[in-house]
């Protein structure tokens, strides 16, 4: 199925499958972020008008939960339940050149992990529960195997962990500990961080792909 925008006019395809019929499916325009609703059978987009990130009425899974993205484009996923700050993180993701979509409930930010591939997780610790060990999105991860969740990088938003202590990282199945009172540096730690994340694994699969040829 092709479909356009109606905002910057750029037209992609979506498979057939991923459209059920009778149903309607809501992506992102890969370019311009303007959610888009699509309908099986004759074409009908509908343009809501919402700015920076994809923040679509949540619904825990089905075809609502798949994003439409241009080849090549970095996606982020935001686990915050916070509002004030996911509007503060969103701008500085964009910046990095990250298309961002903000899940504000766990059941939300699970159907979207189950439909999508994101190159960096940022995840409350105490996201949709009441402290971590109730954190279901967390646990999700934490149970991956591990050549799933080497494919993404995982940042644990904390208010009491120190920013980029490994140690704590290690322990709770995160890359990175961001603490967020360092929010004004994190643009700066993000853009390290991940590109020694990057190299590392870079050399890593290369590496293992030698061995297995």
């Amino acid at each position: 199925m092709k479909v356009q925008c109606p905002k910057c006019l750029i037209s992609f395809t979506i498979p057939d499958e991923k459209v059920p019929e009778g149903k309607t499916l809501r992506i992102a325009c890969p370019k311009c972020r303007v959610p888009i609703e699509v309908s099986a059978g004759p074409l009908e987009v509908e343009n809501h008008d919402v700015g920076g990130i994809s923040d679509f009425p949540e619904m825990d899974g089905g075809s609502a939960s798949i994003d439409v993205v241009e080849e090549g484009v970095k996606t982020a996923l935001l686990c915050v339940s916070n509002k004030k700050l996911a509007e503060g993180l969103a701008p500085l993701l964009m910046g990095l050149d990250f298309w961002v979509v903000h899940a504000a409930r766990a059941g939300f930010a699970l159907g979207k992990l189950h439909h999508n591939t994101y190159d960096l997780i940022i995840l409350e610790e105490n996201f949709d529960a009441a402290k971590s060990a109730d954190n279901l999105v967390l646990h999700h991860v934490q149970l991956l195997p591990m050549h799933v969740r080497r494919r993404f990088y995982l940042c644990l938003l904390s208010e009491s962990m120190p920013t980029l202590d490994a140690m704590l990282a290690f322990r709770m199945g995160a890359n990175m500990i961001l603490n967020v009172r360092d929010l004004e540096k994190a643009k700066i730690i993000f853009a390290r961080s991940m590109k020694e994340y990057k190299t590392f694994y870079g050399f890593f699969n290369a590496e293992l792909n030698r061995k297995q040829a």
